[in-house]
């Protein structure tokens, strides 16, 4: 059993002297021999095939990123692992933030708007937001509106735009995005500072 344990290191050993050399072939090697365990360790706490297979993807495009800084790896599958999770934080910390600030977008929206001040933010920011919506391409803005104004789930969107939930997902991110940039590049308008601050916090 311990000389079995020695081969399988000495394996992963040269495996990252290899990598590390730049060799794609060591790499794909590596990548079939582990990519099920990493994919398993993700869908335990992600729940979800897309995600975890899309997490997994983003692991090992990161290891190969990285590659230069395999000199001091001393376990190749740890190594993985503590990649994974790292990503697998990542993006949950992404939909928390996200949840976030959807919320706040429906609690404005819903607000009583009372002072003259308010009545005017909530104008700006509204013509913002649609002018925002407005400069999308045509199936990120179906995505935004989908989710944001008739607030369909992932699965009801990928069967009314005949794609997949994956591409949905890739639709929102990108869309979320460009709306993101928009207000920045608009901090000039006559919404005040501190509303925008917390706008430029929750799209960051």
């Amino acid at each position: 059993m311990l000389r079995l344990d020695k081969q399988n290191a000495d394996d992963d050993n040269l495996l990252l002297r290899q990598i590390f050399a730049g060799d794609e072939r060591a790499f794909n090697q590596m990548y079939y021999q582990t990519n099920k365990n990493i994919y398993n360790a993700i869908m335990a706490y992600v729940k979800n095939e897309h995600i975890a297979i899309e997490l997994v993807q983003q692991v090992y495009v990161k290891f190969w990123n990285n590659r230069q800084k395999l000199k001091g790896v001393q376990n190749l599958k740890d190594y993985l692992f503590i990649i994974a999770k790292n990503l697998t934080l990542d993006h949950f910390k992404k939909v928390t933030k996200e949840t976030k600030f959807f919320a706040e977008l429906t609690l404005r929206g819903s607000d009583v708007v009372n002072t003259t001040d308010e009545k005017i933010e909530q104008i700006e920011y509204d013509k913002l937001l649609q002018n925002a919506i407005g400069q999308l391409p045509p199936q990120q803005k179906e995505a935004w509106l989908l989710v944001n104004e008739q607030e369909l789930s992932y699965a009801e969107i990928a069967e009314k735009m005949n794609v997949s939930k994956l591409t949905v997902k890739r639709h929102l991110e990108l869309s979320r995005k460009s709306v993101r940039d928009y207000f920045k590049s608009h901090i000039d308008t006559a919404i005040s500072l501190s509303f925008l601050a917390v706008l430029i916090i929750f799209f960051s």
